[in-house]
């Protein structure tokens, strides 16, 4: 009896913690389907081929979408400023120079005056601040191909 307690209580919590990106709640930010793939081999994807390389599709999404390479694991997040109310063209969070693994919100006046600043390895913000961290996405990898689909 004893067994089966612990065993029904692990299954629970491991159904509980495989879900996590699918309860992310921002009330700035629309819930709405992403589903798109990346060709490893296409020569715009090649640099998320390595260890902190990134690739980013500003056609999916709410803003765009950024795959980052964990070294073993990938991440994506929504492009899209999570802390305002989405104003085109600057809750779009861009790299400068297109190198890094930082983003940038340019809607300085949402932010106190300067751009807010997120990493795309945790997604988490660096601007002291800010209570909302970036829109995650599930990211699989299927041969040749990464596959976004939430």
């Amino acid at each position: 009896m004893k067994k089966a307690f612990l065993f029904i209580f692990s299954f629970l919590i491991l159904a509980a913690c495989s879900k996590s990106n699918s309860k992310y709640a921002n009330p700035y930010l629309p819930s709405q389907p992403v589903n798109f793939s990346v060709y490893l081999n296409n020569p715009d994807a090649l640099e998320v081929l390595n260890p902190g390389g990134v690739y980013i599709n500003y056609n999916e999404g709410i803003m765009g979408v950024a795959i980052f390479n964990g070294g073993g694991q990938f991440f994506a997040y929504d492009l899209a400023c999570p802390n305002h109310a989405i104003e085109r063209p600057c809750s779009r969070l861009m790299r400068k120079d297109n190198k890094g693994v930082y983003v940038n919100c340019k809607c300085i006046h949402q932010h106190n005056g300067q751009e807010a600043q997120f990493s795309l390895i945790t997604g988490q913000s660096l601007t002291p601040g800010i209570n909302y961290q970036l829109k995650p996405y599930p990211v699989t990898k299927k041969g040749d191909y990464l596959i976004v689909n939430y």
